[in-house]
């Protein structure tokens, strides 16, 4: 499983497999190489190379990388430590607690059409603690390599953006999950809906970083923020609408549903109500 698509935290782009060992970006970094910015891994014949880069300071880059990487390594063993406690299981087939951002939910997930009852609801409270826990452990990272270029450390700025968005929209549909305004199912794919839609837009936005022409790359990098953008117009709508839901009534294919059959009880200086 590679790191950096973990939704709990926001993994920077040099832990992918496909990408400079030595700092963000692809390997070799075409791109920025090709104007002159002098990585560790630009090869012969480039400008980058030409103004002192290559592989005299590739082995204190590889270094600094390894640093970071393992770093994040940390704190993901740790939240996953954290996440196997015993209270946790009476949702653990209901909700998945750690996760890759663009791969579509098993079908256990996805087509869960309950609400959470008032047992779980407490459950749900613990987990979100434990998620926010492990996602200030990992924001407490300085993920930007020592001596990046002032363009490699605004795109890596950039590219966790990304990430950081889809967190926050996460941490809506959590509440709403707790408030029994989506159904498990439906907690489920939209989760996936908006961790897609960042993945998204980092892989555009990394793309763009081999165009050569700088003018290109900017263009290219500009169409990947406004269809972001976008995205979070229209998630912000959705939003709206289930916020403006009552509890346990809106199912996943869109049915509104009233339930009449209550029953409540007290739990200490609290009273929980149940509908089926």
């Amino acid at each position: 499983m590679t790191l950096s698509k973990i939704v709990l935290f926001v993994l920077p782009c040099f832990l992918l497999c496909s990408c400079s060992s030595v700092g963000p970006g692809f390997a070799n970094h075409p791109g920025d190489c090709s104007i002159g910015i002098p990585w560790a891994d630009c090869l012969p014949g480039t400008r980058g190379y030409a103004n002192g880069g290559g592989s005299m300071h590739k082995e204190a880059a590889q270094k600094v990388n390894d640093d970071i990487s393992n770093q994040y390594k940390a704190v993901y063993d740790q939240c996953t430590v954290d996440l196997q406690i015993p209270e946790l299981d009476p949702i653990r087939h209901k909700v998945e607690f750690m996760r890759m951002m663009d791969a579509p939910p098993p079908f256990e997930f996805s087509s869960n059409d309950s609400f959470p009852s008032a047992i779980e609801r407490p459950i749900i409270a613990k987990w979100a603690t434990l998620r926010d826990d492990c996602i200030k452990r990992s924001h407490a990272i300085n993920y930007i390599p020592k001596d990046a270029p002032p363009l490699a450390v605004s795109f890596l700025r950039q590219e966790h953006a990304f990430a950081e968005e889809a967190e926050a929209r996460v941490s809506e549909l959590v509440l709403a999950l707790y408030q029994s305004k989506l159904t498990y199912g439906e907690f489920s794919q939209k989760r996936y809906e908006i961790g897609k839609a960042a993945t998204s837009a980092q892989r555009q936005y990394r793309e763009a970083k081999i165009i050569e022409d700088q003018q290109r790359q900017l263009q290219a990098q500009q169409v990947a923020n406004e269809q972001f953008n976008n995205n979070l117009m229209a998630w912000s709508t959705y939003m709206q609408s289930v916020n403006a839901r009552q509890p346990q009534t809106v199912h996943i294919d869109g049915a509104v549903r009233l339930r009449t059959n209550c029953s409540s009880y007290k739990s200490g200086n609290t009273i929980n109500t149940d509908c089926y």
